[in-house]
């Protein structure tokens, strides 16, 4: 089913007000970026100071493109940007996104103009992001609409990808929300979208979120947000959410004196009453974090993993104190480490030495790591009835993080996915997310997983 949204995301056609042939400066890096990400719509530069951009016609103002615009990407003075908006209206344009800033954020006549903003959407229909904001990322119709570099396209990087599961990013904060998604990409997470929110003079937190709610290509969600102005679309897209099972990973800011007030100079917002937000992210089922590197980690989680049948965690190490800290974070969130049955217990000691402990945490030790112990073991609980998920915690100290022969590990990969086996390497916030709601993941977590297959995991 359509979604109102649709041509903001996957917009046919975009009109850059203010481009730039400086790819130094924010309207040229807009264009470059669009470019170097292969966006396949019409692109239409207007700045009446150049007859062309990078190869591309300059056109003077929207009116003289005459063809159907679906979005206008705005980087131009304050004070030019509502006219702009009005020939915006006048030539039929669906949806805009304000870059520029000068506005609410600044108080006075500033905010005067963004009410004006308010004003022009509500009266034309045209859907506004912005102003404020530092765009959006469909990484799938490969729509760069920001100036972020981290959508910066470096043919040399490695591709790295650990799934096919997206998440979706809604985020007051520009630099924050595109800094998630540079965290996630380094950790091998697919994206759907990456959206800032800026000012929110129309669209807000929750109409992204209610998008990616019903979006296919979004699996899971992560919201950075300040505050709320779109209280009632956000409360109709979290209640989908939590009918849908579609998980969500907020982090809220502005819970001190101090944030409140940072959130009003930043992006305008009234950051609110935190135990209000609390009680709603309970309600809906919302996983709370408050460091973002753990929620990208529960992110990756949530996108690479089926969800576990139970609560019952095998603790796999090669470490008797990790295994020890491993069994107090499972424990810790409320999940169980259940003393293995004599049968099991007799199959692992067959890869151990005598000084291992199978009794779980199961204890391999370094020895039973050479010999294939580990590797085993993980095979045997990706097909045990008596556990729903298999935290691994291995040791930083080799250079090799995780070794296990590339054909080994293949072979496990192919194995948990027949058996529907959950598989955590090193994931000490990955416990949380499973605490949380549940779920687990089968794939590596680290300090640079998915850097390579056999050296995956911390």
């Amino acid at each position: 089913m359509p979604h109102p949204l649709d041509t903001f995301f996957a917009p046919k056609s975009i009109a850059l007000i203010g481009a730039s042939r400086d790819h130094e400066k924010i309207p040229g890096r807009l264009l470059a970026m669009l470019r170097k990400n292969g966006y396949p719509g019409a692109l239409y530069p207007i700045n009446p100071n150049y007859d062309e951009i990078d190869g591309l016609k300059c056109f003077k103002s929207v009116a003289e493109i005459g063809a159907p615009i679906d979005l206008a990407v705005i980087v131009i003075p304050a004070r030019a940007v509502l006219p702009a908006l009005e020939q915006c209206a006048a030539a039929g344009v669906k949806n805009a996104v304000i870059i520029s800033s000068g506005f609410a954020e600044e108080g006075g006549d500033s905010a005067d103009m963004q009410d004006a903003i308010v004003a022009l959407a509500k009266r034309t229909g045209m859907r506004i992001s912005g102003p404020n904001a530092e765009g959006f990322y469909s990484q799938a119709q490969k729509v760069a609409a920001t100036f972020s570099p981290t959508v910066d396209v470096k043919p040399e990087a490695p591709d790295l990808v650990a799934g096919k599961r997206r998440i979706g990013i809604v985020a007051q904060s520009g630099g924050i929300g595109f800094a998630i998604y540079h965290r996630a990409k380094a950790l091998g997470v697919a994206l759907s979208y990456v959206v800032s929110a800026g000012n929110e003079s129309d669209l807000g937190a929750g109409e992204f979120l209610d998008y990616m709610v019903q979006d296919a290509s979004t699996d899971v969600i992560l919201l950075f947000i300040e505050g709320i102005r779109d209280v009632d679309k956000f409360l109709v897209a979290a209640k989908r959410a939590a009918e849908l099972k579609k998980p969500v990973i907020v982090t809220k800011v502005g819970r001190s004196g101090a944030g409140e007030r940072a959130a009003a100079s930043h992006t305008a917002s009234m950051a609110g009453w935190s135990a209000a937000y609390d009680a709603v992210f309970a309600k809906y089922g919302f996983i709370v974090s408050n460091d973002l590197d753990e929620a990208v980690t529960i992110a990756a989680v949530l996108t690479t993993n089926p969800l576990p049948k139970g609560d019952r965690v095998a603790v796999l190490t090669v470490s008797g104190g990790a295994g020890i800290w491993g069994a107090d974070t499972v424990s810790m969130q409320g999940l169980r480490v259940p003393e293995l049955s004599a049968a099991i217990q007799s199959q692992i000691k067959q890869w151990m030495p005598s000084y291992g402990a199978a009794g779980n945490p199961v204890d391999v030790t370094a020895q039973g790591v050479s010999s294939g112990g580990l590797q085993k073991s993980i095979e045997l609980f990706d097909t045990s009835d008596e556990v729903d998920a298999t935290l691994v915690v291995l040791s930083l100290s080799s250079e090799t993080r995780m070794p296990f022969k590339e054909a080994e590990a293949e072979a496990s990969d192919r194995g948990a996915e027949q058996a529907g086996g959950v598989l955590l390497l090193h994931a000490a916030v990955a416990i949380r997310a499973a605490g949380a709601c549940q779920v687990g993941r089968r794939s590596a977590l680290g300090a640079d997983p998915c850097r390579r297959r056999d050296a995956a995991a911390g």
